[in-house]
């Protein structure tokens, strides 16, 4: 699973919101690096997703911006396979 990236120059961010994930209703306070945040998200259960990522500052926070995605459901395994000599 592939990392949610935010590349928002951090001059004038302090800290993001991040809202819209299962069992977690709203990440506050995610830290900023030198490259805007950065946010694993490995371990997602299948299903559609609708997050929703706000950067603020000292005064206020922007709007979010929306990120709408689906984890698929895993392959199943092969089944059938028959190995012989010949």
């Amino acid at each position: 699973m592939p990392k949610l990236v935010c590349d928002q120059p951090t001059d004038v961010v302090d800290y993001y919101t991040l809202a819209g994930l299962p069992g977690d209703p709203q990440v506050d306070r995610l830290p900023t690096g030198p490259h805007g945040f950065e946010y694993e998200l490995q371990g997602l259960p299948p299903g559609q997703y609708s997050l929703r990522c706000s950067a603020c500052n000292q005064w206020t926070c922007s709007l979010p911006a929306p990120l709408d995605f689906t984890v698929p459901e895993a392959p199943l395994p092969p089944v059938g396979l028959f190995i012989s000599f010949s």
